[in-house]
């Protein structure tokens, strides 16, 4: 793509953190507003596969009410595209990759000393998480990009 379109290098990594943002922000709400929100991401033929298991757009809301609240931090992240148009009047596909630490439960980060030595769950988790982005309708959102695939894994 030559520099200078509309998607070259710098729009696609803003593209990507601001996708980034918005998905984890909706990820960290309360369990029933989280799998309103988080849906709405992604394209109804997604692939979704959350440690190994698949889990089917149609059954994601259920799930995602399931989960107890959490707390992302990312901390890395990386963008790239993945095709498009040979004439560049189509966005490319984007691949986004982020790892990062999550926590899980009622209170995310308990107060110091109120640990359970056998109960684990609370404390952050590290993570890894796959997406593949594709441009899909220009009326979604300000972006036009849902997730057609996506991996997500404890490290």
């Amino acid at each position: 793509m030559p520099a200078g379109s509309r998607f070259d290098r710098d729009n696609r990594s803003q593209l990507g953190q601001g996708c980034r943002a918005r998905y984890y922000a909706a990820q960290d709400l309360e369990p029933t507003e989280r799998a309103l929100q988080v849906q709405g991401f992604y394209a109804p033929s997604a692939r979704v596969t959350w440690n190994g298991n698949p889990i089917a757009y149609t059954d994601l809301p259920a799930f995602l009410q399931q989960m107890p609240k959490s707390a992302h931090e990312t901390q890395a992240f990386d963008c790239h595209p993945i095709s498009g148009s040979a004439d560049g009047a189509a966005p490319p596909s984007l691949v986004v990759t982020v790892t990062g630490q999550v926590s899980h439960g009622p209170n995310p980060t308990p107060p110091a000393g109120s640990i359970n030595p056998k109960n684990f769950d609370h404390l952050p988790r590290v993570f890894s998480q796959s997406f593949i982005l594709v441009y899909t309708d220009p009326t979604r959102g300000e972006d036009g990009y849902s997730i057609v695939s996506d991996s997500f894994r404890f490290c």
